[in-house]
């Protein structure tokens, strides 16, 4: 069982004052998250078509620590004349903050595995050369394989063949997650703009009781 999860906030198909209620409003969530003894990790990120916007930021945390971040789960709501449209009438920006599922398009499972042993080469001494103490491991699903021949026996290369292969995998996850169609995703998001989870006022993003 995955014991990760993600929380993305989003400013969907909101014009560029949201990108930069996303960049504001998520350095709220990580002091927010810092307070909770809460350790994120940034899994993803878009920047804005200006400086101090931010299109998505998703960020990666424990799944016991998703009840305290629960309140920022929603419609996002930040009341702020635009500060790049001077005589732009609209005051409030709404953004979305939500828990997301990353799809597990590369899990990995022994029966997907090919374990194979074969004798080092290099230095080592004879009985490095004559016993097979080498260990590949091949992921039929995605052709990753990796090997490993530096411990002294089969049962170290074995350990250290699926560490490899587990980071191995978990860098994949993250690639397919970047390249996945996140911008696609996004477009389709609907901001709602009534009932806001938390409001934010101002270029300081203060918290609105």
């Amino acid at each position: 069982m995955n014991n990760k999860i993600y929380v993305m906030i989003t400013a969907g198909r909101g014009p560029v004052e949201c990108g930069i209620a996303v960049k504001g409003i998520q350095q709220k969530f990580r002091a927010y998250m810092n307070a909770q003894n809460i350790t994120p990790r940034i899994a993803h990120q878009k920047l804005g078509s200006i400086g101090n916007a931010m299109d998505t930021i998703v960020f990666e945390i424990d799944n016991s620590d998703l009840k305290r971040v629960e309140p920022w789960i929603g419609t996002l709501k930040w009341e702020c004349k635009s500060p790049i449209r001077r005589f732009h009438k609209r005051k409030n920006w709404f953004i979305k903050c939500e828990k997301i599922t990353i799809p597990e398009s590369a899990k990995l499972m022994e029966k997907d595995v090919v374990l194979q042993t074969f004798r080092a080469s290099g230095p080592g001494g004879q009985h490095r050369n004559k016993v097979e103490t080498a260990v590949r491991l091949s992921h039929k699903q995605t052709g990753i394989i990796v090997t490993a021949s530096d411990g002294k026996s089969q049962h170290q290369n074995r350990k250290k063949a699926w560490e490899k292969l587990r980071s191995k995998m978990k860098d994949m996850k993250e690639m397919a997650m970047q390249q996945q169609n996140l911008d696609q995703w996004t477009e389709q998001i609907e901001v709602e703009r009534g009932n806001p989870s938390l409001i934010f006022v101002g270029l300081k993003f203060k918290y609105k009781l």
